[in-house]
């Protein structure tokens, strides 16, 4: 996977979700995975109100990000998986850590 590339998408994903524009949060994951977003955003404080990405490891295959998502409601880390479809890094699994 492209480094660059792969952090910009994870950097405007966090930043999609701190502006609430679930159209473009939904267009980052994987076509399997987009019936299982309203899932996924359960986890996060409602409303998030900032996204910090701590980290990102960018592989060969796929790249794990860590995201920190704070709000009213406390602070959510989520690891999530990135792959290659279409042209583009998406999200292929997510799940909140520790």
């Amino acid at each position: 996977m492209d480094e660059a590339s792969t952090r910009e998408h994870v950097t405007q994903h966090a930043d999609a979700v701190a502006r609430g524009d679930i159209e473009a949060v939904t267009a980052d994951f994987s076509q399997a995975l987009r019936p299982q977003v309203p899932q996924i955003a359960q986890v996060l404080p409602q409303p998030v109100t900032a996204a910090d990405v701590l980290s990102v490891e960018v592989g060969d295959a796929e790249s794990v990000a860590l995201i920190r998502y704070s709000g009213e409601g406390g602070d959510v880390t989520v690891r999530s998986r990135w792959q290659q479809e279409g042209g583009r890094p998406v999200i292929v699994a997510a799940e909140p850590v520790g």
